[in-house]
């Protein structure tokens, strides 16, 4: 093995421009790379969209539950490379069962088998109703349950992905009150992905199909629930029409043998007028009583032995002229089919009646008499009043009432017959111009079709339903839109109406979206911290497999003997190496930065010669498009500041400005100083950034929209700002889009405590 510490590697300028080629021949197979995998990403992404397709319209074409999860889980197996996909069915025992599954010939089926409670504690149940997912990398490593971790080896699971299969929760909903919130969804089961051969990283898009074809099984699901309860339906509507049929018919049979007995006795007649519910009596010429049957002693409490041959009692004291007019007009022909009038019972309480008359003929042809019958109309006359005061309540309130015909599912309609004026004062429609038509003219683009699917599935179920979605005004304006629809039932049971009360609550809901927004930035905060720390480790894996490979090319003679293997390879590996501790240093920074943790070590640095030197450096891996300039200003004094975070931020504007000036041109940096500060300055004539993108600036992994394909992170300008802060320094960025970027810096010279 060659003694390293005795080689003479190269001179000076030999190896710069050794660099020089590397960097081209770097950034050149890195674009190579780019695009390469941005169509392996494309390809993914479109043969996601073709699967969950697929399979949805496998949903849509076939009511057979266990078909579609065949499909489903040998589609996902093939597409993602698992060696096990299955779905697990939760029991209500807590138990639970592999109730589909395909895997590969060379591993344990566990289709059919059941397994215990503690397979899949309830504990868990929750966080997977609510949507969690997990995705297990390598079984061994992972915090993983010991007992599940025993478990999951006697199937060869090395890795493995988990997505909760939810269904609403109907049963609750049903029981609770309108005041208690909704139950969270059913964890009906798990759809899981198993990578025995090897352990396995779970791509960020594989857990996204994962869930998209989850949601697809719980919609066959709930299709399939749906398709056995409307045959079970359609099974009792069936029998209930045979059996009103059958009913119908024998009332028929009934009412012709009730007719054909009335026409062939006088009994059957007198039968009937006995049985009548409202009071019959009959007068002669004379007005005395010779007809009072049962519901007369009923209505009005005189008996008919206190009546008969005797004057009406009904108009004793009647003072009036009218009666006696209208006896005399009936006598003479006239008949009266609806006469409300208000009359007194023999205890002497009032009551409203509708009087019907006409005359009657003897054999031949002559009135002898009348015959009147007298409806009690009071119970009507209290409900007619009620209806009144409901109709003022409706006509006043501050909510929109809209009045539908009740309509079968699937027939024209429903049609508007009433909206009241608080509608017209929400939507700017008029009565007139709304009756007739349906509800459907006040939704639009962003009305959700889920929340109509919820209205239709209600009133198909004849079930009051309250839903929230944006409607449209006349004027197009859009309003959110809080709806109750119930249905109207008359005497028999028979639906004729819907009556739907709606609410503008645009109100409530911004003050709801600015609540969720608020709530949204603090748990995007929180991710955003996690995100970094994990990323900072996840960063040094290729790190230390460059490191390994650079021990590898040491190690081995023949590599290092060929002299244009041993140069590339170098390197490609610190270029890469150099290219990932800056990647690694950036996201640690903000990461440090923002949990307080960044350390700030000022000390006296003459910025001019710090400066020089740093311009020096980045010119020797600058190609020959770009020119780098330096210019100090004003009496150079050292100046109380952190080397390293000075380093970090020159070199991020610095790789900025070249990177974004794709053309070349000039880069400059000034240094200026003042009496108090000190002022860097880098200048480029590069692309410049957007006029919508410099709000977000400073937002991690925000890149402007003109960029194209010039590679980045995003992080360098919020390490920039970190760096700054910790000195308590100013930053300000002017730039304009094709003239460039000026980036200015101002640093207390002394600095400020922390």
């Amino acid at each position: 093995m060659p003694d390293f510490s005795t080689i003479n590697l190269a001179p000076i300028c030999i190896g710069f421009s050794v660099v020089a080629l590397g960097t081209i021949y770097y950034f050149l197979n890195l674009e190579v790379t780019r695009r390469q995998r941005a169509e392996v990403v494309l390809r993914q992404q479109t043969e996601r969209e073709r699967l969950v397709n697929q399979i949805a319209q496998h949903i849509r074409e076939s009511l057979e539950l266990e078909e579609v999860l065949t499909t489903t889980v040998a589609e996902v197996r093939e597409f993602l490379q698992a060696d096990r996909v299955l779905i697990y069915r939760l029991w209500e025992d807590g138990t639970g069962s592999a109730i589909t599954e395909t895997v590969l010939p060379e591993y344990t089926k566990i289709l059919g088998e059941t397994f215990p409670q503690e397979v899949f504690p309830r504990e868990y149940h929750q966080a997977y109703s609510l949507g969690k997912t997990r995705a297990i990398a390598n079984v061994e490593q992972a915090d993983v349950e010991p007992c599940l971790a025993d478990f999951l080896k006697q199937f060869g699971v090395k890795a493995k992905l988990v997505v909760p299969i939810l269904q609403e929760n109907r049963q609750a909903d049903k029981q609770r009150d309108s005041k208690t919130p909704a139950s969270p969804p059913y964890l009906w089961g798990l759809l899981i992905a198993h990578q025995c051969d090897r352990t396995r990283i779970w791509e960020f898009w594989e857990i996204e199909l994962m869930k998209q074809l989850a949601t697809q099984v719980a919609i066959a699901i709930q299709q399939s629930e749906l398709y056995k309860q409307l045959q079970t339906l359609n099974a009792e509507l069936e029998h209930r029409v045979q059996q009103r049929t059958q009913e119908l018919a024998k009332a028929n049979v009934s009412l012709r043998a009730e007719i054909a007995e009335r026409q062939r006795t006088q009994a059957a007649l007198q039968a009937l007028i006995t049985a009548s519910p409202r009071a019959i009596f009959t007068l002669d010429l004379e007005g005395n009583v010779k007809i009072w049957n049962p519901a007369a002693e009923r209505m009005f409490g005189w008996t008919e032995a206190e009546v008969i041959n005797r004057p009406n009692p009904i108009f004793l004291d009647d003072q009036l002229e009218e009666y006696n007019t209208l006896q005399q007009s009936i006598l003479q022909g006239t008949t009266y089919t609806r006469v409300e009038l208000r009359r007194f019972k023999k205890d002497g309480t009032a009551i409203d009646i509708i009087f019907s008359a006409a005359p009657l003929h003897d054999s031949d042809d002559s009135i002898n008499g009348m015959v009147a019958v007298i409806a009690d109309i009071t119970h009507q006359k209290k409900q007619e009043e009620q209806v009144r005061l409901l109709q003022s309540v409706v006509v006043n309130t501050n909510d929109a009432v809209v009045i539908t015909e009740a309509q079968p599912i699937g027939e024209p309609g429903p049609n508007i017959i009433y909206v009241n004026e608080a509608f017209t004062r929400i939507t700017g429609y008029s009565l007139e111009e709304v009756l007739g038509k349906t509800p459907r003219i006040l939704q639009g683009a962003k009305t959700s079709r889920a929340e109509l699917d919820k209205v239709w599935t209600a009133l198909s179920r004849w079930e009051t339903v309250t839903v929230q979605v944006i409607n449209y005004r006349k004027d197009g304006s859009e309003f959110w839109n809080e709806f109750s629809i119930v249905p109207v039932a008359d005497q028999t049971g028979w639906y004729t109406h819907w009556i739907s009360v709606q609410r503008d609550i645009t109100g409530r809901k911004r003050l709801d979206e600015i609540r969720m927004a608020l709530e949204r930035e603090r748990e995007l905060s929180v991710l955003k911290t996690r995100f970094f720390s994990m990323a900072s480790h996840e960063f040094r894996t290729p790190l230390s497999t460059a490191l390994a490979a650079a021990q590898l090319l040491e190690n081995c003679q023949d590599e290092w003997d060929d002299s244009s293997k041993r140069l590339r390879n170098l390197q490609r590996i610190q270029l890469s190496v150099k290219n990932m501790v800056q990647m690694l240093d950036d996201i640690l920074t903000i990461n440090r930065a923002e949990t307080g943790k960044l350390e700030f070590n000022p000390k006296l640095l003459d910025l001019e010669e710090f400066c020089g030197y740093f311009v020096e450096e980045m010119r020797l891996s600058t190609d020959e498009r770009h020119t780098l300039s330096f210019v100090c200003q004003g009496k150079a004094v050292p100046a109380l500041v952190d080397e390293r975070l000075l380093r970090s931020i020159l070199s991020n504007l610095l790789l900025n400005a070249i990177k974004y000036s794709p053309q070349g041109g000039n880069v400059h940096l000034g240094l200026e100083f003042k009496s108090d500060t000190v002022i860097l300055q880098v200048q480029d004539q590069g692309i410049g950034i957007p006029l919508a993108d410099q709000k977000q600036l400073f937002e991690p992994f925000h890149r402007g929209k003109n960029v194209r394909s010039i590679p980045g992170t995003g992080l360098g300008l919020v390490v920039v700002k970190k760096c700054v802060d910790l000195h308590q320094g100013d930053i300000n960025i002017t730039t304009e889009v094709g003239i460039g970027t000026t980036c200015a810096i101002a640093l207390p010279l002394e600095g400020k405590s922390n």
